[in-house]
């Protein structure tokens, strides 16, 4: 199940390509699974149907899933260079959020790297 929120300012396509990309990397969504068709999956959401169909060509163009004629859409079996490239592409925004207010606070970079290791490892014992 897919959550989209309206209000939130990000719009719905990048919150579905997002939620999707996020599935299919962490293999919640697997390799060769087929896609909810778009009628379907609009219909689910309460979306429009070319929201699911802009998502859905965005996905095949960055090569996370492939249509395949009369057949549907299908998760594709990626690269390990693919899937550390689109890792990449989630987290940039929120380092991009880190760098800038690490520069606007006048803090250095080897004491982010001494805070985001510290950080690192909090999480990683809790989990």
């Amino acid at each position: 199940m897919f959550f989209l929120n309206p209000n939130n300012g990000i719009p719905l396509y990048v919150q579905l390509q997002q939620q999707f990309q996020q599935r299919i990397l962490s293999g919640q969504i697997p390799h060769g699974m087929q896609l909810p068709s778009v009628r379907d999956l609009s219909a689910e959401l309460h979306i429009n149907p070319l929201t699911v169909a802009k998502v859905y060509q965005i996905l095949e163009r960055e090569g996370f899933v492939e249509t395949r004629r009369g057949l549907g859409t299908f998760v594709r079996h990626e690269s390990p260079a693919l899937k550390i490239d689109a890792l990449r592409r989630q987290i940039e925004p929120a380092l991009d959020q880190l760098v800038a207010e690490s520069l606007h606070l006048g803090l250095a970079e080897k004491e982010i790297q001494s805070l985001l290791a510290e950080k690192f490892r909090q999480l990683k014992s809790k989990s």
